[in-house]
């Protein structure tokens, strides 16, 4: 308890101590930023897109063999499939397809690609990169805590000493950075909602105070009632925003645009994802402004993602996890993009609201827009604070969402160019996190390894369920005493 104490203190203090770098010395600060982005990131950005992609082919071929019957506890689903895959999509991603759908098909053909390339790269950092991590991490921890019987993993794994405070410190701070600057990118479009259907002008603080508000009571309501009713709330709203779009734009363009690109899309991904731009500068640029920063951030979310999922998918077998975590939300993804980004090129709307205006002029779809945000970050936020919770010290969710708060507020205080500063920050973070999660891949590799070589008898030993061909086999495994 005390060594999980002195790991939230510390996640405190780095978190206070990055934000007051950034509001003291904001100059040198995004130049220490840029420096790391451009030579760090954009000359090695792949050693963050090919774990990802390797891990996405691994887990396709696992799932085809009988391993993929692996099933993580005794127990059934906890959750129904549907509301299993309604918080696996607002923990996800939810609001990042929302804000990025219409933008960066258009930034693409702005910058002079055609339609259909903008939407495959839009295909490729929403898609199988992003799933696959969340996969990856996911199937870690359900692994460990309900079949290995780990208590907290992420140190355990690592032996728990200092090296495995100090990547856990570093996975609390990536977690409570990305969620703060989720909550500062909220109070803009909501404060425009409030005062297109409120009449009433809120500032950002007071925005970012109800959202924390609104979390603290979902995750006082408990895992099966708040994340669960707010996500299937969510997933349906969201399901209503893109039929809406559907049906008010191009339907059959959009159809037979998302027939067209899928099997260009599976075609080309080893490409797409393994791409380097060797010997080619203006590549290397591109890349590290888009496909490394989309895949540098979403490390920064795998911890935080991987850990909600494993917390939500015990009783679920190894090919659902796959099938619900990776196949199913890529498939999903692309559809988004492809409905929001041929509406937003078709009407020439600058970004999702411009969209939501233009094809519906009495603003219902507008409202059922803000609301879905407004869900869209109180899940993530009552999400991440249970992930901060299982990390560190019981009891503390409410703790953690006030940090991400209190966090988002400093950052809207200080505007200008260091609300840009720190939005790259969650990126550069993501560095020291990508190789805690390599390290603790490789633990868990170990440790599996000896996990697989203990005994199976039929006399009070476990039966290795690794070992097992059928459900009914991982039904009944027992543990070692």
């Amino acid at each position: 308890m005390n060594k999980n104490l002195t790991t939230s203190v510390a996640t405190v203090v780095m978190v206070i101590a990055l934000i007051a770098f950034a509001a003291l010395a904001p100059r040198p600060f995004e130049s220490l930023l840029t420096t790391i982005q451009t030579r760090v990131i954009g000359e090695f950005g792949f050693i963050f897109t090919y774990p990802a992609f390797f891990a996405s082919l691994l887990f396709v071929g696992i799932a085809l063999t009988p391993l993929g019957r692996l099933r993580f506890g005794e127990e059934s689903p906890e959750f129904s499939t549907l509301a299993w895959l309604g918080m696996l999509f607002a923990t996800g991603m939810g609001i990042g397809l929302v804000t990025w759908g219409v933008l960066e098909p258009r930034y693409h053909v702005e910058a002079g690609l055609s339609r259909d390339q903008a939407l495959l790269y839009a295909f490729n950092h929403w898609g199988l990169l992003a799933w696959a991590g969340y996969l990856a991490i996911g199937v870690i921890f359900a692994h460990a805590m309900y079949n290995m019987r780990l208590d907290k993993p992420a140190e355990s794994l690592l032996g728990g000493g200092f090296l495995s405070k100090l990547n856990l410190v570093s996975l609390v701070v990536s977690t409570v950075i990305g969620l703060s600057l989720t909550f500062s990118y909220a109070a803009d479009p909501l404060q425009k909602s409030a005062a297109q259907f409120l009449g009433i002008e809120v500032g950002s603080t007071t925005i970012i105070v109800a959202l924390s508000l609104f979390a603290i009571a979902s995750s006082a309501s408990g895992l099966k009632r708040g994340i669960k009713w707010l996500s299937n709330y969510n997933a349906l709203l969201a399901l209503a925003l893109m039929a809406g779009i559907f049906v008010l734009t191009a339907p059959l363009e959009i159809l037979a645009t998302f027939a067209r690109l899928m099997p260009d899309y599976v075609l080309q991904y080893p490409a797409m994802a393994l791409e380097v731009g060797y010997d080619d500068p203006e590549k290397k640029a591109w890349l590290a402004d888009w496909l490394y920063a989309f895949e540098a951030a979403w490390y920064g979310w795998f911890i935080f993602t991987g850990v909600f999922i494993a917390r939500i998918s015990k009783g679920r077998t190894l090919r659902q996890l796959v099938l619900g975590v990776m196949l199913v939300p890529s498939l999903f993804s692309c559809l988004w993009f492809t409905t929001f980004g041929i509406g937003g090129l078709n009407t020439g709307a600058e970004d999702v609201f411009a969209l939501m205006a233009f094809v519906d002029e009495h603003g219902f779809l507008s409202a059922i827009l803000a609301l879905n945000i407004l869900l869209f970050f109180v899940t993530s936020a009552d999400s991440a604070g249970l992930v901060c919770e299982m990390l560190t010290v019981q009891r503390s969710r409410a703790f953690w969402i006030v940090t991400m708060a209190a966090l988002a507020v400093v950052i809207n205080w200080l505007d200008g160019d260091i609300f840009k500063v720190i939005l790259s920050l969650i990126s550069v973070a993501a560095i020291p996190v990508a190789f805690g999660i390599f390290a603790l891949v490789s633990a868990f590799l170990i440790r599996l390894r000896q996990y697989r070589s203990q005994p199976s008898t039929a006399d009070g030993v476990a039966v290795n369920p690794l070992a097992c061909h059928h459900q009914s086999e991982f039904r009944t495994t027992r543990r070692l005493p």
